[in-house]
Order: structure tokens, then C-alpha cells, then sequence
């Protein structure tokens, strides 16, 4: 399971976080949750088939936390002495009370207001209903954060974007040599085909076969006349990223008019851990606009 994914971080939180996340939690807390539900109802079961009654006295009352009094009990059974419990209000230390135990296994045993009520499943339908909405509002959060956060970047992957007048084109760059493959997208391309598109161009910089090409055969490939048509009719970026952060390094228009210089400027540097993928997008786009020459 790729550790960027919305799965992997609903259980497991994201890669490097030192906290225990909610899904860990969930996987090791409802699985003790249903094993004691199993083992208190096998215990009444086995309490109901084989019932003695006897009454008793309180011996005891004590506290633990603020979860209310939980009374004491002892008694004794062919002189063996039996302890037992519950949380109950409304009792004092001496009061009698009626029990109810496993005439084989006297240490099954409990109050005749817990044996006659049956087993309580309140406290797991509120466990549940509580369960299930945290975990859909974590998988809500999860996702919303999921589709605007950026996705883990692995190496260091390099585009080159070009924006003429009716469309981007998106040039894979290994190390400092651009090549194919080349991506077209109209200008009025969604946010989401942008960033498919910056991905392709990324794994590719990152994981595709290098293939030289001169520069008369790049700019075909490019479907542009000649790379002066493109510098005068187009703005560009070159976006790169290693591990932690990516960078957007504009173009602008040579004071000379004859191509286009880096404008170091207006660069604009994201941290991919706290980076929103839709500002990137956006900043990316917006950059591309530019037509200034200063």
C-alpha cells in the first residue's frame, strides 16, 4: 500500500508522524473492545444455565475516577468466600442485596438487577456510534486534505511549461537538458488536468529513457516554427522538486527582445509538507501570465 494514500493514512497517519494516529488506535482498541464483549456475554450464558441465588450484604463502596460508587459483596459458597461487584447508586455499606451465581463456577457471579436486566449492549451501540462518526469525519478530513495536499515527490524531477496563446506545453527536463516527452493542454485546461499532467511530466524527468535530441528536432517536437517565434509569443516556468520542497522559477522577456531570461525575482518556493497542491497549481498558472519585460 503506497504510503501517500488516503487508506494508508486514515489507519497509519502520514510517513513519519511519531504520534499513534486514529485508525492505529481503532485497530488495536475495537478488537479488546469486541474480545471482553464476547468473554462477558459467554460469561452469562454460562451464569444462565446453571443459576443459584443467595443474598448477601454490602461490604464495601469505592470510587475509580468519576465513573460513580461501584458497590462490594462477599459470599460464601460450601465455605469458600466469593467476591463480587457493580456500579450502582443509591447503596450503603450494610444494605442487603440479592446475587445471583454459576452453581458450578461460583466466581461467575453478579447482582440479580444485572442478571434479570441481561447483558447491557448500550455502552456498545454508543461505542460504535461513536466510532463510526469519528471515523467518517476523519476520512472527510483525511480527503479534503488528501486532494489539496501535495503528493509524496520522490528524487528530483524537473518541467519546463510553456505558455503560448492557445495552450501549455509541458517539456520533460533531465537534470538540465530538456527532452521528450511533451505534453499539449489547452489554456482553459481544469486545475485537475494540470496537475495530471505536471505528475506525467515529473515521474518521467524521474523514470523515462533519456532520448537526445537537437534543438531544431525539440522545438518540432514542440510544434512551434522556431524557438524565437516561441520566446516572443509565450511566457514559461521551470518547475523543480526534490523531496522537501519545489520550486517555480519564472521566465520574463530579455531586455534585448531576442529570448527570455530567469526571473529570480518572482521564484516562489514550496514546502511539499505543508504546501497546498491547489496554490501551487494556481501560483504556477499565474506566473505563466506574466508579460512583463522589466
Amino acid at each position: 500500500m503506497k504510503s501517500d494514500s488516503k487508506i494508508y493514512r486514515f489507519f497509519f497517519g502520514r510517513r513519519g508522524e511519531t504520534r499513534l494516529p486514529f485508525g492505529a488506535m481503532l485497530l488495536i482498541l475495537v478488537p479488546f473492545f469486541i474480545g471482553g464483549l464476547y468473554f462477558q456475554n459467554r460469561k452469562y450464558n454460562a451464569l444462565l444455565a446453571n443459576p443459584e441465588h443467595t443474598s448477601t450484604v454490602i461490604s464495601d463502596i469505592g470510587y475509580v475516577g468519576n465513573s460513580g460508587p461501584i458497590i462490594h459483596y462477599k459470599f460464601t459458597v460450601n465455605g469458600v468466600t466469593y467476591k463480587g461487584g457493580m456500579y450502582a447508586n443509591g447503596f450503603a455499606v450494610g444494605d442487603s442485596i440479592g446475587v445471583v451465581y454459576q452453581k458450578d463456577n461460583p466466581e461467575n457471579n453478579m447482582t440479580v438487577f444485572e442478571y434479570y436486566d441481561g447483558p447491557s449492549y448500550g455502552s456498545v451501540a454508543i461505542f460504535v456510534l461513536a466510532a463510526i462518526v469519528l471515523a467518517l469525519y476523519r476520512w472527510r478530513k483525511i480527503n479534503r486534505k488528501y486532494n489539496d495536499s501535495c503528493p509524496e515527490l520522490d528524487g528530483t524531477g524537473r518541467c519546463r511549461i510553456y505558455r503560448t496563446d492557445k495552450e501549455y506545453i509541458f517539456v520533460t527536463v533531465y537534470n538540465v537538458t530538456a527532452s521528450l516527452p511533451i505534453k499539449f493542454l489547452p489554456i482553459g485546461c481544469s486545475n485537475g488536468e494540470f496537475e495530471n499532467t505536471l505528475m506525467e511530466i515529473f515521474q518521467a524527468s524521474l523514470h523515462g529513457k533519456y532520448v537526445e535530441l537537437k534543438n531544431a528536432e525539440l522545438i518540432k517536437a514542440m510544434k512551434q516554427r522556431s524557438w524565437r517565434q516561441l520566446y516572443q509569443h509565450s511566457t514559461g516556468v521551470l518547475l523543480k522538486h526534490d523531496s522537501r520542497t519545489l520550486e517555480i522559477l519564472p521566465n520574463r522577456k530579455a531586455t534585448d527582445g531576442k529570448g527570455l531570461d530567469w526571473d529570480y525575482f518572482r521564484a516562489i518556493s514550496f514546502d511539499l509538507d505543508g504546501a497546498s497542491w491547489k496554490d501551487i497549481i494556481n501560483s504556477t498558472r499565474k506566473l505563466l501570465e506574466y508579460h512583463g519585460t522589466d
